[in-house]
């Protein structure tokens, strides 16, 4: 998710200005870059649901690993190529062979394939990659600490884009009904990014709109006490809407939940976007990529749902 402000608020002041406010042009450029910013941002929201509607109203499985294939391997893809130091190890192709295999069982429970192993998959598709990685290190000469560096940042690339995203496709499988007694997991699905979709907004709109205070400007100069508070109150104003708008497809959640899970699906979901910029800032690098002007690239676009998700998944357990 981009910065809560368009704009820098740190721009030091023109000379010539009075009382120190930047001259009229300067206002009038930084008006038209978050107004293109906003539209660009609009247009690629609008493509996204085009793209997710469908899958939830056909809800079909084969929409769901598809989608969920090419937004995590994307996702892998760009955090690799975030690496700007030359001669870095990152061990991609051992990372994305082990990606296809963990996202091809993980499916596999739908299509019919059913073994006690599949339930430890997280842990021996962490396994496999560690011994593969391991076995491709002995080819060359230990350089230290960056030796171990290489090695753990393969190993979180994997952790973060791809097993923490995978909390959405467990969902899914979730023996969760609506009061008819028919399946519902999808409802659910749509609870969840919605209401993690809305604090994205929330901070963005009341953060470049009022955002004056910053939270953590050694992360995220962008990032305000406003906008944090944009995301809190869009959440919660969304998380009721949904409540009462689909309350029979989504019979665990009840009014007081619908309360509750707002506010912490909310600070996860800032946190998650916290997180993504501790690793762009610790990488000197300005966006993830460039698929979705306005938004960025796929980790820019699941950065908050990584986080959101997993919560999702243990409340749902608990209360199924």
């Amino acid at each position: 998710m981009p910065d809560d402000t368009a704009a820098d608020s740190h721009d030091a002041p023109a000379e010539n200005a009075p009382n120190g406010s930047p001259p009229p042009s300067e206002n009038s450029d930084k008006g038209s870059a978050k107004r293109r910013a906003f539209k660009s941002r609009l247009i690629s929201t609008l493509i996204l649901i085009a793209i997710l509607v469908p899958a939830f109203v056909f809800s079909q499985d084969w929409l769901y690993s598809v989608l969920f294939a090419i937004i995590s391997l994307g996702a892998l893809i760009e955090y690799f190529r975030l690496f700007p130091i030359r001669g870095f190890r990152r061990f991609r192709w051992q990372t994305y062979g082990v990606s296809v295999a963990y996202i091809v069982l993980l499916f596999a429970p739908i299509w019919g394939f059913e073994a006690k192993w599949l339930s430890e998959l997280d842990g021996l598709a962490v396994a496999l990659l560690v011994t593969l990685v391991v076995l491709e290190r002995l080819r060359s000469p230990i350089e230290g600490f960056r030796t171990l560096d290489e090695i753990a940042a393969t190993i979180f690339g994997f952790i973060y884009c791809v097993l923490l995203f995978a909390f959405i496709p467990k969902i899914l499988m979730l023996p969760l009904t609506n009061e008819s007694g028919e399946n519902s997991a999808h409802f659910y699905l749509i609870y969840l990014i919605a209401v993690t979709k809305l604090t994205d907004m929330g901070a963005y709109l009341v953060g470049s709109l009022i955002g004056r205070d910053k939270m953590v400007p050694h992360v995220s100069p962008g990032k305000t006490w406003q906008g944090f508070g944009g995301a809190i109150a869009f959440a919660v104003a969304g998380s009721f809407t949904l409540y009462f708008a689909m309350g029979d497809q989504i019979p665990i959640i009840t009014p007081v939940h619908a309360g509750i899970l707002a506010i912490l699906l909310a600070l996860v979901a800032v946190l998650g976007d916290l997180a993504e910029s501790i690793l762009k800032r610790s990488l000197e690098a300005k966006d993830s990529g460039a698929v979705m002007p306005g938004i960025g690239g796929f980790l820019d676009l699941i950065d908050s749902i990584i986080f959101t998700a997993p919560l999702f998944y243990i409340y749902l357990l608990i209360f199924k």
